[in-house]
């Protein structure tokens, strides 16, 4: 296309060409990232013909790096869409453009669970913690939270709370009637 006004085709405008740029060079990057740990996944499990034993998973240490991929993949595609709108203006926003529907599917991506917020987190405590410290499939209870939780309450609350748990103990470990 060419703006009659000032003579120039759109892709002669730098704004564009960096658009355009960035881009591509993005895009890349994520595409090159996902590339190099199938590649790991695969080598580590020899083209997958490893037969781990049941309870092993031979691709479970790439978990954390999925996780990374998911969250770079959703924000480049959601960061590309934005600036593509941009170079097209209200043009972009035509269905025939199919930029609004690349929008709809970016955002999708980035709350498709786990959300990019959730993952941020993940990743920042496996990387300061250790990856055993996230609790992911929920089987351990976070005991700092329940101390300080405990501390809210007065005498009566703590007798009650202890009155119930005693209650589900007992529930717990009574023989099931046949």
């Amino acid at each position: 296309k060419r703006h009659v006004d000032v003579g120039l085709r759109v892709a002669d405008y730098p704004t564009i060409q960096d658009y355009i740029g960035e881009a591509v060079m993005d895009t890349n990057a994520a595409r090159l990232f996902v590339y190099s740990v199938a590649q790991a996944m695969d080598n580590a499990t020899e083209h997958n013909t490893i037969q781990p034993p049941p309870g092993e998973f031979a691709r479970a240490n790439f978990l954390h790096w999925a996780w990374q991929i998911k969250f770079n993949a959703a924000k480049n595609t959601a960061h590309v869409v934005d600036k593509m709108l941009h170079a097209c203006g209200g043009t972009g926003y035509k269905r025939d453009m199919e930029l609004e529907r690349y929008l709809r599917d970016a955002k999708a991506g980035w709350v498709m669970g786990p959300t990019n917020e959730v993952l941020r987190q993940f990743v920042g405590k496996a990387v300061l913690l250790g990856f055993e410290s996230l609790d992911y499939w929920n089987q351990h209870y976070n005991r700092r939270a329940v101390e300080n939780e405990l501390k809210k309450l007065d005498a009566d609350g703590k007798r009650q709370l202890a009155e119930q748990l005693l209650a589900e103990v007992e529930k717990a470990s009574a023989p099931a009637a046949s």
